[in-house]
């Protein structure tokens, strides 16, 4: 289904430049990844998801007046939450959980 458009790497557009923490019957707890510093192959992305670079404008931007490489991670606190707190469901440890009515 292809490479987020986010992420990926300039010189092979398979390979992204990410990384997952994976835990035994737990499952992710940490992922990050570089970001696109380049604002024609972010624009590309975009384009090829079918998502308007008008919310993102203020992103965009960033990209379009210089910025260097640079990355991210996030920890699943809900995950470990479940972890620690022996609850059944992740749900149960989400601040605003995904429902049917959500």
């Amino acid at each position: 289904s292809g490479i987020n458009a986010e992420y990926g790497d300039k010189a092979d557009p398979i390979v992204t430049e990410s990384v997952d923490l994976l835990l035994p019957n737990e499952g992710e707890i940490i992922g990050g990844s570089m970001r696109i510093s380049d604002e024609t192959a972010l624009a590309a992305g975009f384009k090829r998801e079918g998502i308007s670079p008008d919310n993102y404008y203020w992103y965009v931007a960033q990209r379009k007046y210089g910025t260097c490489p640079h990355g991210g991670y996030g920890q699943g606190l809900e995950r470990y939450l479940m972890r620690h707190l022996n609850s059944g469901n992740i749900r149960e440890n989400c601040l605003y959980p995904r429902t049917a009515q959500r």
